[in-house]
Parts: C-alpha cells; sequence; structure tokens
C-alpha cells in the first residue's frame, strides 16, 4: 500500500520543499544580511552602530588594502578562553558565571578531542567494527545501538525496508505571504528571512534579559552560532563567509559597552572555540560512511552535561542563568529537547553530541525511550518550578518552539508516524520534579524516584472549532490555565493552539488519517511560522507571553508529542555519511 508518510518517490520529499510546494520560493541564494535593526529599536545606540558599521564597510573610494585592514574583526575566532581568562573572569558580580562557563568550555573541548581522536585511529574503518567496550581510560566512545521488539524498533526495521531518503533539509529561506507580511512589519530583513534564525529574531528576545536594545545586541551575538556552524559554507552564498564574518565581528565590536554585554560577547568566543573545532572535524569526515545504528556513549554525568551545554549555543544568555549545576542543567536541557526530534538523523549523520543517546546508553529499546523521556520531562518540571531559573526554562521551551518552526527538522511528519507511542508516555508519571543529578547517577545510569515531588497543573476547559479537509472537528478538552489565559488575552493566537495541541490531538483520537494530518499540518507550516513571530513582537514578548508560550509547549511534552517525534524520525536511521545534514 501506498504510504506518503514514508515513500521515497513522493514528491518535494524534505521538509523545506514540500511547505513551500505552493507558493513562489526563491531558493536561488540564501540572504545572509546583518547590517539592519528591527522597527522597535529604531533611533537606539545600537541601530546607531550599525548604520555606523554599514557606512565604514562599505564606504566608496576606499582601496582595497584600507578596507581590508578596517574590516578586520577585533575579536578573531578562536580566542575565547584567553581573552576570558586574559579579563579574570571580570568583576565579582560576574566571576562565578564565567568561572563555570569556562570549566564548561574545558570539558567540551575535551571530549571533542577524545571524539576526533577516537575517529582519526580509526579512519576508514567499517562503522560496524569501529566500536568499543566501556573502559575507565575513556570519557566517551562509539557504541552500537540496542534495539528490542517494540515501536521503534519496528520503525528501524522500516527505515532499512524503505531506504527512503532523509526529509529533515538544509538551511533555506521562507518567502512565504504570511512570513513576508510579518517581516514588513516588524522591520525583518536579511538573515531573518531563515527560519532558523527564529533563535535570534524570536527566541533570544522572549528571554528577555534586558529590556531595551541591549536585548536585540544579545540576538546578534547568536548569530555566530548560526554562521559559524550552520550555513557558512552554503555554494548558493554569493558572499563570501569571510565577508559575513567580518560584518558579524564588526557589529559586536560596539564602542562603550558595559561589562556585562562585554562578557556575554566574551562567553560567545569561547562557544567559537567548541563549534570552530567541530565544525572543522566534520567537514574533514564528511565522506565517511556511517551504519545508521551507533551512538556516542559517555562515562560521566557531569562533563557529558557541560557537552551537551555547550552545543546548544546559548552562551550568550549564560549571565542571566542560574548559577553553578542549575544554570548548567538548564543549558544543556535547551540542547536535550532538541535532540528528541532527531533520534532518526543523528544516527544517520552519526552525531557525536546526540544527549538522548547519550542518556540511554545508546539503548533503543522502547522501556530505556520511556524512561530517558519521562526524566526529561521530569527536569524540565524541575526548571520550570524555580524563579531563579526561570530565563533557562524560557529557552528550553522556546527552543521547543523553535524545531516545530525552522523549515528543517520534518517534527510532524515524524509525529504523524510514532503518534501511537503517546499513549505508553501518559501512562508514566511524567509530573514528578527532578534535576539531573537526582534523574540520573554520576554513571548516567537513571534512578528511581518514588518520593519525589509532583506538579499540580492547573487546566480548564478549552473549547475548539478546526476544519480538516473540509469537515470541522469542534469539541473541549482541558489545558493549562496559562495557556487559555493567554489565548483569551489575545497573547495566542487560537491557530497556534489548533496547530500545536488540536490536531495532532485529533490523529491520535483515529478522528482524522495520518495524510489528513500532514496535509494540513504542511499546509499551515508557513502560517504557524508567521503566528509565532508575529504573536511574540506584538507582545513586546511580555511575561504573561512568555509564560503562556511555556504552558503551550508543556502541554506538549506532557501529552508524549516529542517522544512521538522521536520514535518517528528512527525512519531516517540509515547508513549514509557523517554531518550530511549540513553544507560544509
Amino acid at each position: 500500500m501506498h504510504n506518503t508518510l514514508i515513500d521515497d518517490e513522493v514528491p518535494h520529499r524534505d521538509i523545506l520543499a514540500r511547505v513551500h510546494y505552493n507558493s513562489v520560493q526563491q531558493t536561488q541564494r540564501i540572504p545572509l544580511g546583518v547590517l539592519w535593526t528591527r522597527k522597535a529599536i529604531q533611533n537606539s545606540p545600537l541601530a546607531k552602530h550599525v548604520s555606523a558599521v554599514s557606512k565604514k564597510l562599505y564606504a566608496p573610494k576606499r582601496s582595497a588594502s584600507k578596507r581590508q585592514a578596517r574590516n578586520h574583526p577585533v575579536f578573531p575566532p578562536l580566542n575565547g578562553l584567553k581573552l576570558l581568562s586574559a579579563t579574570r573572569m571580570g568583576s565579582e558580580p560576574f566571576r562565578e558565571w564565567s568561572r563555570n562557563l569556562v570549566e564548561m568550555t574545558q570539558n567540551s573541548l575535551g571530549i571533542l578531542g577524545e571524539i576526533i581522536k577516537t575517529r582519526t585511529e580509526h579512519k576508514g574503518e567499517n562503522a560496524k567494527t569501529s566500536v568499543w567496550p566501556e573502559s575507565p581510560k575513556r570519557s566517551v566512545w562509539p557504541q552500537r545501538i540496542a534495539v528490542g521488539d517494540d515501536a521503534a524498533g519496528a520503525m528501524l526495521h522500516q527505515a532499512a525496508s524503505t531506504g527512503s531518503r532523509c526529509t529533515k533539509s538544509k538551511v533555506g529561506p521562507c518567502y512565504s505571504p504570511a512570513y513576508v507580511d510579518v517581516m514588513h512589519e516588524f522591520g525583518f530583513a536579511g538573515v531573518a528571512t531563515n527560519p532558523v534564525f527564529l533563535g535570534t529574531w524570536w527566541m533570544s528576545l522572549m528571554l528577555q534579559d534586558y529590556g531595551d536594545w541591549r536585548q536585540d545586541y544579545v540576538c546578534m551575538l547568536g548569530y555566530t552560532f548560526y554562521f559559524e556552524y550552520n550555513i557558512d559554507k552554503l555554494p548558493s552564498n554569493k558572499q563570501s563567509s569571510v565577508s559575513i564574518m567580518k560584518q558579524v565581528m564588526a557589529l559586536w565590536d560596539m564602542p562603550s559597552l558595559a561589562e556585562d554585554l562585554r562578557l556575554r560577547r566574551l562567553h560567545m568566543l569561547c562557544s567559537f572555540d567548541f563549534f570552530d573545532l567541530k565544525r572543522r572535524h566534520e567537514a574533514a569526515f564528511s565522506e565517511h560512511r556511517t551504519d545508521g545504528a551507533t551512538a556516542w556513549v559517555h562515562a560521566s554525568r557531569d562533563t557529558w552535561r557541560d557537552f551537551k551545554a555547550l552545543d546548544s549555543g546559548g552562551y550568550a544568555h549564560w549571565l542571566s542563568f542560574a548559577p553553578g549545576d542549575a544554570g548548567r542543567d538548564d543549558m544543556m536541557l535547551s540542547g536535550l529537547v532538541n535532540d528528541w526530534v532527531d533520534l532518526g538523523p543523528d544516527l544517520r549523520y552519526q552525531e557525536c553530541n546526540q544527549a538522548v543517546f547519550a542518556l540511554t546508553r545508546a539503548s533503543l529499546k522502547m522501556d530505556d525511550l520511556l524512561e530517558c523521556y519521562e526524566r526529561t520531562v521530569w527536569m524540565l518540571n524541575a526548571s520550570s518550578a524555580s524563579p531563579r531559573r526561570y530565563i533557562g526554562f524560557l529557552t528550553t521551551m522556546a527552543a521547543s518552539m523553535w524545531q516545530l518552526c525552522n523549515h528543517r527538522q520534518d517534527v510532524w511528519r515524524y509525529y504523524a508516524l510514532g503518534h501511537k507511542v503517546c499513549l505508553a508516555a501518559q501512562s508514566r508519571q511524567l509530573y514528578k520534579v527532578a534535576n539531573l543529578a537526582e534523574c540520573y547517577d554520576g554513571h548516567l545510569k537513571p534512578r528511581k524516584l518514588p518520593d519525589a515531588k509532583v506538579l499540580a497543573i492547573p487546566r480548564q476547559d478549552y473549547y475548539y472549532s478546526v476544519w480538516v479537509e473540509g469537515r470541522e472537528h469542534t469539541g473541549v478538552v482541558k489545558l493549562h490555565a496559562t495557556l487559555c489565559e493567554g489565548v483569551e488575552l489575545g497573547l495566542i493566537p487560537k491557530p497556534m493552539v489548533d496547530f500545536q495541541i488540536i490536531v495532532p490531538l485529533l490523529l491520535r483520537r483515529q478522528e482524522i488519517g495520518a495524510d489528513a494530518f500532514i496535509k494540513y499540518m504542511d499546509g499551515g507550516y508557513c502560517s504557524h511560522f508567521a503566528h509565532v513571530v508575529r504573536s511574540g513582537h506584538r507582545s513586546g514578548f511580555s511575561r504573561a507571553y512568555s509564560r503562556a508560550i511555556a504552558a503551550l509547549v508543556m502541554e506538549q511534552w506532557w501529552s508524549g508529542q516529542f517522544l512521538a517525534m522521536g520514535v518517528g524520525s528512527l525512519i531516517d536511521a540509515q547508513p549514509d555519511r557523517i554531518a550530511q545534514d549540513r553544507a560544509h
């Protein structure tokens, strides 16, 4: 029987092409302009700085040699740790955060160095033979996944039998009319055309480290994660990566910055030390074949946590996180939530920093996945319950939204394939509150927590009416009271709730079929993306808005949606080459 969710012959198989199937999509180039500011901060010190940078870099009648000299970045890559150490970690109010960040970076570079050494020593070997048992001399090693006779195993078997291409897309722009209107309304340009930059122009803004133009400066610090790690080598780009990075460095080099902003800049440069090494390594190994069945396992919980925390790309916000282990846990969680929807692609491309496989110790048996999912939600609950961890918690919530909008991860196709496992997730105790060290011992073995605190969630009736394939579906469900209030106040558009909660529920209840579900989600994908961006900017990213977004996302976690996406993503767990989900 033909299955449009799996069949490789389906036209426009990857998510970016599918959602733009009926639109005039301009794919000839990737917009990468950064010399602009949004309307909300016009006439601010940052807007004046951006204007000055643009004039300096592109002033007429300047010789190439002079232009090269004036464009030279003040903070070149690969000097982050050295530069931060030279400041003695900043003054006393910030020193604890900087010390923790240095430890996190050093631990991450140590693990990455060991992974590179392992791959280098065994380059060219068949993936099935280049796997080693646990050893006290190793902090990380590759291990064949364990598979059970269950839903995850069945999805892996289906992947092997179909041989289909991965539907995860590379980076690309969105020119849908709904989103173009949003760009015009708020003054977006350049890089904001690419939905992955939702991470800067929605996610970072929602964290509200500051309440003025300084927040936009923090957003611009986040550019380096996307440029240095994701899209600086795209062949469709007409600008050289050197030119782009010079622009970014010039934006960073804003005069008369306060110490906290200078430290945030240095913190992001520390992440350069890691991402530049990881990107170069993956480019060097990009022709190395994978078996689609190998994961990396870690010896230490705390060094793995730091490795995952750095890979999340959120160092610009580190000064706003809770100090110590709580902040390090939250930074890790913002990466862990993204890894749940990438299980299959990460096996395919042998991602060396896959958090779920680290926590299950390379097991894909449903019991182990459920145990891991349960503890993931416990950690999210713990983060949500602490006022001091509010910005860290919002980071994980915003990261969960990012993967629903970024036009890269094919989450709703994965959900359609795996939605039946939601019931298994809902049967677990998903409302307990526990931190990483309570969930796992020092060697990442899961702990039982029979006496853990349990969250009490205030819910109320939410009435819905949604049309799918010409048929109206109406009813009432119980949803978080904060989300319902956000809808009533106009902060959260009802179509966002329909898209993220109601229509997925209709599929679980078998009121609609999988193909109808995919047609609805693909057809509404760009409009949903536009709703998300517009709602944040219109609300001014108020605390009431961010709390409603958090309630919306947590309802998805409690319902098991992200487990279903993870299991469904295993359809893409097939042999390929290292890091082929990005250009090199």
